[in-house]
């Protein structure tokens, strides 16, 4: 403690000084526990880390272990999709060698990533531990094809390096794959990424066809596809029969448990607490993706690190300095989002925007939206707009000029056009004082949870009612 009593004497401590501001850790000692528990960049790889995701976890392992079976995981972009994927991948991985990751973009086809994926198999195999090198040689049996040659030694796959001619018939395909599955003898995952990107319905037929294929073939290379939900049905719709050899895992947002337990996990391996408060809304501006919920804790641990006081638990500075670093340091597509919705030649949309954010329900009724902006603009001590003018900036937020970042359903329900923004409204809404989400109360924890309070229902709420209208938009409300 002798550091940070320097420190509390100095007032200041520059970049190149070692303090001790959480217990008796160093730089290197903080960022190695800080990056253990908290990702909010790269995925997560190890289970402990995967918190909330244990029913589909499990869902996927036994379905790794079906002869045949291929994965798809779909849910709304950047809920966690990829780190679920790649955690399950490196689970059921043989030692021998990692997984295959290969991304999608718009101009993907189904000769690239299975070029990709060839490539990648046929490349040198890594062993984890020390030992001699040894070199296995074969055919692979199928005409135009090279013989390949398996050098078992410490080093990664570069698939960048690899040829980049695509491989666009599905027999030729099939042959190559069932032949390295039997030269191999290993569990081998291969993990495509992003599917949803791919611009080409007739390329996603192939993708349903290969699936069916390889259940059929009872082929060993187990694939793990990723992408937004609509992706899903494209996917399956392309061939009827292609439903019985996929297991399909939806990946919801995390629930308020899974939220809070990735906030403690962090705070107990550093040894400080997280007070209900600022526990609250972390968990409440997230909106469930994990994104929000690692990089505000990131930033909040920092701001404690850095503190020229010893710190045993975070306190308001450093929860709102947080916040502020968080909004800086958000992905640049979501900052632009944000930022073509508000800039515009009128006054008032930030304002609305956050309105829309203000509650749980993903889909809102219009009058339910402006009576959370009155309680925004009420709490903000500030001048509400008239209802017709507000109705006209909700218009507004759904057109072009303001890239669509609000849309509406058949039966004129309002929602983010992409559920990921909500949580940076809310985020930059906290910046400036002004929290959203609060139908929950924040209560104490009692056996390790926080028991919800029901979203406000009634008028203004979601009533049953509501829900099969959503369902049926075509049906006459005789209630409006």
């Amino acid at each position: 403690m002798q550091h940070a009593e320097v420190a509390r004497q100095s007032g200041s401590s520059s970049h190149n000084e070692q303090h001790f501001m959480i217990g008796n850790l160093d730089e290197s000692e903080f960022v190695k526990i800080l990056h253990q528990h908290l990702s909010p960049t790269a995925p997560i790889q190890l289970e402990e880390n995967l918190c909330g995701r244990e029913p589909q976890v499990r869902k996927i392992k036994q379905a790794l272990y079906a002869p045949g079976r291929s994965i798809f995981i779909h849910g709304d972009r950047g809920v966690g999709k990829t780190s679920l994927a790649q955690t399950v991948a490196y689970k059921h991985q043989s030692a021998n060698r990692d997984p295959v990751f290969l991304v999608c973009t718009p101009q993907t086809t189904f000769g690239t990533i299975m070029r990709g994926v060839i490539n990648a198999l046929e490349q040198p195999q890594r062993i984890r531990h020390s030992g001699v090198a040894t070199t296995h040689q074969g055919t692979l049996g199928v005409p135009g094809v090279a013989s390949y040659q398996v050098i078992r030694q410490p080093q990664q796959i570069d698939i960048a390096a690899a040829a980049a001619d695509p491989v666009d018939d599905l027999n030729h395909v099939v042959a190559l794959l069932s032949q390295i599955s039997a030269n191999t003898k290993e569990d081998t995952v291969v993990v495509i990424d992003e599917f949803d990107r791919i611009a080409s319905d007739e390329e996603r037929s192939h993708f349903a066809d290969f699936i069916k294929q390889i259940g059929d073939q009872k082929i060993t290379v187990r694939f793990v596809f990723c992408g937004v939900g609509e992706s899903l049905d494209k996917l399956l719709g392309a061939h009827g029969s292609c439903y019985r050899y996929l297991e399909s895992v939806e990946l919801p947002r995390l629930s308020w448990d899974a939220r809070w337990e990735i906030v403690d996990r962090a705070a107990a391996a550093l040894k400080v607490t997280v007070g209900d408060r600022p526990r609250f809304r972390i968990a409440a501006i997230s909106d469930g993706f994990p994104h929000y919920v690692h990089l505000v804790c990131e930033k909040l641990f920092w701001e404690m690190f850095e503190d020229t006081e010893p710190c045993i638990a975070a306190g308001s500075g450093h929860y709102t300095s947080a916040v502020a670093a968080s909004v800086l340091g958000i992905e640049q597509h979501l900052k632009q989002t944000y930022d073509s919705a508000i800039m515009q030649n009128a006054d008032g949309f930030e304002e609305v925007l956050w309105a829309v954010a203000d509650h749980s329900d993903l889909f809102r009724r219009p009058d339910s939206i402006y009576e959370s902006y009155l309680n925004i603009m009420r709490a903000a001590n500030r001048t509400a707009l008239d209802r017709h003018i507000f109705a006209a900036r909700l218009r507004t937020l759904k057109s072009a000029r303001c890239n669509q970042i609000v849309a509406t359903n058949g039966a004129g329900w309002l929602h983010f056009r992409e559920s990921i923004v909500r949580g940076y409204v809310r985020l930059r809404a906290e910046e400036q004082g002004v929290e959203l989400a609060l139908e929950y109360q924040a209560a104490k924890v009692k056996q390790g949870s926080w028991p919800q309070r029901g979203a406000k229902r009634g008028r203004f709420g979601t009533t049953q009612r509501d829900w099969q209208q959503m369902q049926n938009p075509d049906e006459e409300d005789s209630g409006s």
